[in-house]
């Protein structure tokens, strides 16, 4: 069996990669690991499955952790899977910050935006779904992985072994 870090990077989909950018190196210390290139010809149809023509921009972000690759198609040819702009929460992108309060105001002034009035609690969790100024859905939480696992079992029971029940959360995030 391969070893994985899902902590390499995640890649989205955004409409100037310059701004976008800047805004994770502004909200989350972002350093640019790779410069925005344009990739044309066949090679970019290829790899974006799209018609002749198409043509994207990719910039790379760096963090101390992984890294997000920024994604922007270049008008006239966009791929028909990418053309369609819809608000979302699934996927997203889940980053651990150390104050989730701060963190989203840094969001908002950014341009971001919270998805819910509140910021949401999952026992000692503090967490809240936002997007960027893209509309890519990112939940910032202030523990580990390992810890939202842990509460996630203690609310329902059946996780631990092996599921199958159904549950109705007391309140939603």
């Amino acid at each position: 069996m391969a070893t994985a870090s899902f902590h390499h990077h995640h890649a989205v989909l955004v409409a100037d990669v310059e701004r976008a950018g800047r805004f994770y190196i502004d909200v989350f210390g972002g350093r640019w690991l790779s410069r925005p290139v344009v990739i044309v010809g066949r090679a970019a149809q290829q790899f974006m499955d799209g018609p002749r023509g198409t043509e994207f921009k990719l910039g790379i972000v760096g963090f101390d952790e992984g890294a997000i690759e920024l994604f922007e198609f270049l008008p006239p040819t966009i791929p028909a899977w990418a053309a369609d702009h819809v608000p979302r929460r699934l996927p997203h992108l889940g980053v651990r910050v150390d104050d989730v309060v701060a963190t989203l105001a840094a969001v908002e002034a950014a341009g971001g935006h919270r998805l819910f009035p509140e910021l949401g609690a999952l026992g000692d969790a503090d967490l809240i779904y936002v997007s960027d100024p893209d509309g890519n859905v990112l939940e910032l939480l202030n523990v580990g992985l390992r810890r939202i696992a842990e509460l996630m079992v203690d609310m329902f029971p059946d996780a631990a072994r092996g599921g199958g029940a159904s549950y109705e959360p007391r309140s939603t995030v």
